[in-house]
């Protein structure tokens, strides 16, 4: 049996203003074991970033609350830790790829000096040895070890992730976290970035989990995935049962406005209207009022989520009907 790293269970956040309530993330539950990887994927906005935040405990508060939910780490509640006992965690068992790796770095440090401060702040290492790890660590990621002298700004965007990648890795966390660690980047380098990733996750074993808007980059490195709107995750299963079948009209939607090499099209198909407003969230379904399925019982009941087949849930009253 592979051991369960993360373990997250019906997780509300909210960010509290004068003005309103931003329900951001709305019971969300979902489990990674060692060496697994889930895809979150859907929308700028869909909460993907604030569940993000809330495993690494770096939510900003103000504004943000977690109302109610637990996310245990090795069976520990990271939610009911003190910031000093956090701080021995991040970066430790659990480190974070951010999202731009232009403004992830410090520019008046060097490269080196930045993976050898991560090292020495978790293990009992001196200087000299933390900074020997640090250019290991550089040559793990295809830098010559020559470069951990020089700056951020003598690196280019996929380099710079590189660097981001070797801190996030120094420690051998147990769970990796990706937020669209390739959105800044192109095409050829992407692949490069992604294919790192998917060999130092294999060879150490860690869980990942990877926040993307591309389902192409949730097909190449991907196990699970898990589909999130409005704060919800409305469908869950493996990569094989959400490309091959499936089910919820979000996800029908995101696939159709998709190019295809198979079909000639002169138009794709957009989804109709926006993101339902997270600060007034309908009574039902949160996707009722863009969904060309919808029906009066979709707006007025929430739907539970459903096991069409072997792991492979839904949350929709017409995936419902049909298994009626």
């Amino acid at each position: 049996m592979s051991k369960t790293v993360l373990e997250v269970k019906d997780l509300v956040v909210h960010y509290e203003t004068d003005e309103a309530v931003v329900e951001a993330v709305n019971n969300i539950s979902f489990s990674l074991e060692a060496g697994d990887t889930l895809g979150l994927v859907g929308e700028t906005g869909a909460g993907k970033t604030t569940v993000a935040l809330s495993i690494m405990g770096l939510l900003p508060y103000p504004p943000s609350h977690i109302v109610q939910g637990s996310i245990l780490l090795d069976g520990q509640d990271i939610t009911k830790l003190k910031e000093r006992e956090l701080r021995k965690i991040r970066g430790n068992k659990v480190s974070m790829i951010f999202q731009d790796p232009m403004t992830a770095l410090n520019p008046v440090r060097t490269v080196g000096e930045q993976i050898a401060e991560v090292i020495r702040l978790h293990q009992k290492v001196s200087r000299k040895e933390a900074y020997q790890k640090a250019e290991e660590m550089l040559e793990m990621v295809g830098i010559p070890k020559e470069r951990s002298k020089e700056y951020p700004h003598q690196f280019s965007g996929g380099m710079k992730q590189r660097v981001v990648i070797a801190i996030a890795l120094a420690c051998n966390p147990e769970l990796l976290i990706a937020d669209e660690p390739t959105t800044a980047l192109d095409v050829t380098i992407q692949a490069q970035v992604l294919e790192l990733m998917r060999d130092l996750q294999k060879n150490n074993q860690t869980a990942l989990l990877l926040i993307t808007h591309d389902f192409g980059v949730v097909a190449d490195i991907c196990k699970k995935c898990a589909v999130i709107y409005a704060g919800e995750i409305v469908e869950y299963g493996t990569v094989e049962d959400i490309f091959d079948h499936p089910a919820h009209p979000y996800t029908l939607g995101l696939f159709h406005s998709l190019p295809s090499l198979d079909e000639d099209v002169e138009r794709l198909t957009p989804i109709d209207g926006m993101m339902s407003d997270p600060t007034d969230l309908p009574t039902g379904c949160s996707f009722c009022d863009r969904c060309d399925r919808a029906t009066s019982l979709c707006s007025q009941s929430d739907p539970a989520l459903v096991e069409l087949s072997r792991g492979h849930y839904v949350k929709c009253h017409h995936c419902v009907k049909e298994e009626n």
